[in-house]
């Protein structure tokens, strides 16, 4: 039986180029907590971005994996977090200044605002004229919070690496790279141009047991779904994992089973049929890929 859905956002429960994800998925959530099946978002991004995403709804990602593994919440409760090495990461700023085709984006802590935690999203080593460039290309929703500038001396969570150039074809190349020059991370492609900065040997995966711990459930009963490289390691863990269609072949290939496309509701629909089941697991024909 499924006791917990875990989910990534981008690509998955919220189509790249939308800005947020659709009433059916929160509908959905909401049925499987209802039948007593928890749900959390399992994704890169921190909570800040995730107020917008589910319309200010905080139930929808009180409990979850966020910040690629570095965050674990319950109920609303932060129970772990892992931040990035500062030096090191102040020394990965520097090679891309040092290059006006890499950029990287950090989430410095703002402070709060109405009760909820803010961040600035800060870039460096690139330009406002480059990013909205980037953006159309990638397709990504660009923050509102976001400035040019340096990274400052704080807690840093969440970071990543762009490569600002026309076309992916150099990442191999570039991973390689700063695999060598940057022994303290490890660097994730959740989408073609882009790495998460991760602590060596860190990811979704990493932050399962001591959230399953928390929860009382194993592996054998989380359902999770995902479309890029950055989910891989979390679909090997869980029994029960599925990509969309509109995942990258190495997401379709660690995933167990295969669904439509995000942009057509497919998990909101497998979710649904979870919760309608009491936690058994169905995959309806209108959720599979066509």
């Amino acid at each position: 039986m499924i006791k917990l859905v875990l989910c990534d956002m981008d690509g998955t429960l919220k189509p790249f180029g939308r800005d947020r994800v659709s009433g059916r998925s929160v509908r959905a959530i909401h049925e499987l907590r209802a039948a007593g099946i928890q749900f959390g978002p399992a994704t890169g991004r921190e909570a800040v971005d995730l107020y917008p995403f589910f319309g200010g709804d905080e139930s929808c990602f009180a409990t979850g994996i966020l910040a690629n593994g570095k965050q674990v919440y319950v109920d609303g409760e932060l129970v772990l977090e892992r931040p990035l090495d500062l030096p090191a990461l102040k020394r990965l700023e520097a090679y891309c200044l040092d290059n006006p085709d890499f950029a990287l984006v950090v989430y410095a802590p703002a402070g709060e605002k109405c009760g909820r935690p803010t961040a600035d999203v800060i870039l460096s080593g690139t330009t406002e004229r480059e990013v909205e460039a980037y953006g159309q290309r990638a397709g990504l929703t660009v923050s509102e919070g976001r400035r040019l500038g340096h990274v400052p001396d704080a807690k840093i969570v969440t970071a990543g690496f762009a490569y600002m150039g026309e076309s992916a074809e150099p990442m191999g190349a570039i991973r390689n790279e700063l695999r060598e020059r940057f022994p303290e991370f490890d660097f994730v492609r959740p989408s073609p141009q882009f790495f998460d900065v991760l602590p060596r040997g860190w990811n979704k995966a990493t932050a399962l047991a001591p959230l399953l711990e928390r929860l009382g459930i194993t592996c054998d009963e989380v359902a999770f779904f995902g479309d890029s490289e950055n989910d891989v390691a979390l679909m090997g863990e869980v029994a029960h994992s599925f990509a969309v269609s509109n995942a990258s072949t190495v997401a379709r290939s660690a995933a167990r089973y295969h669904i439509g496309d995000a942009a057509d509701d497919s998990v909101a629909k497998v979710m649904e049929a979870i919760a309608r089941s009491g936690g058994a697991l169905e995959i309806p024909e209108a959720a599979l890929p066509r």
